[in-house]
């Protein structure tokens, strides 16, 4: 008799454990068959807040959503790349974006960012497959577009001449961005508002993670130091209008609508090299062509993925 009641209570716990963990670990997204999990936005969103303190300023549930379609974004990305490469997680080179990431932190080495991810419960191998996974992206983005990229290298010659004949003093900009799209005015206009009310409630950073479809997102909005030089005309001609502190007007551009935060400029007077100075420009705007591409062509792919929210 004894016997058979310890066995029952051996079940019993068994079964409790069972009801325990399905209401720990539970299925929240499926894509295309590829399952997210409740545990998985967890540690998504314990990676924003250590690559993005500024998120700490957020409600739970706001920073529980950024995390959600943050995985959403990195599955369907992930898979797309499936169809045409290995990702190389052991790629050397991914090194040097994993140093650019703790220094934005004002961490100074390794091992000081490997401490600091553990307060998380993460660690560099984490950091460095989402690295490889960007990385590779960007990758096949270049593969696919990159007959398509119009530099028009003459004009960028004339207008350098041109700019560094008359300056002797070079304008540096520290700006972010965000950029957003919308179907029709109504969903502009809502969007818009959402955006200024996040800025003027939270900041400009926690608006850039929540509201942005600009890889930047990922880094607050965060673009850093531009020079003059390497600014576009139509985002200088707004950029020229702000003082410190000030947000642009919603600019229109090819991938959507783009919101400029002017943090800071500095004039320096430099020697410049023409042609160091041109091949600066010509890649900046080779840039900014493939993530307009970027965001064309995810946007496209996310169409066309089934995604289940449990």
């Amino acid at each position: 008799m004894f016997k058979k009641i310890l066995i029952f209570l051996i079940i019993l716990n068994s079964l409790s454990n069972i009801v325990i963990a399905e209401n720990k670990y539970k299925i929240i997204i499926n894509i295309n068959n590829q399952i997210i999990t409740n545990f998985d936005v967890q540690k998504e969103a314990k990676y924003l807040l250590a690559l993005n303190p500024s998120l700490n300023n957020l409600p739970k549930e706001q920073i529980r959503e950024i995390s959600k379609n943050s995985l959403i974004r990195e599955k369907i990305k992930e898979n797309e790349i499936l169809k045409y490469y290995e990702i190389n997680y052991e790629d050397p080179t991914l090194t040097r974006f994993l140093i650019n990431i703790y220094k934005r932190l004002n961490i100074e080495n390794e091992s000081e960012f490997n401490a600091y991810l553990s307060k998380f419960d993460l660690n560099i191998k984490s950091v460095i497959k989402k690295i490889a996974i960007e990385r590779t992206w960007n990758k096949l983005i270049f593969e696919k577009f990159k007959n398509q990229i119009n530099v028009d290298e003459t004009k960028i010659k004339e207008e350098v001449k041109k700019k560094l004949d008359k300056l002797e003093i070079q304008t540096s900009f520290l700006i972010s961005e965000i950029l957003f799209q919308s179907k029709n005015k109504k969903e502009y206009q809502e969007t818009y508002n959402n955006i200024i009310k996040t800025i003027e409630e939270t900041s400009f950073k926690s608006a850039a993670s929540i509201y942005s479809i600009s890889d930047s997102s990922i880094n607050s909005g965060e673009i850093g130091w531009v020079k003059k030089n390497e600014i576009a005309d139509l985002i200088y001609n707004e950029l020229n209008k702000l003082n410190i502190g000030d947000i642009s007007q919603p600019i229109k551009v090819a991938s959507g609508f783009l919101i400029i935060y002017l943090e800071d400029l500095k004039k320096v007077e430099e020697e410049i090299n023409q042609e160091e100075e041109f091949k600066k420009i010509v890649v900046t705007e080779k840039n900014r062509q493939l993530n307009e591409y970027s965001i064309i062509y995810y946007k496209k792919i996310e169409k066309q993925i089934f995604i289940d929210e449990k």
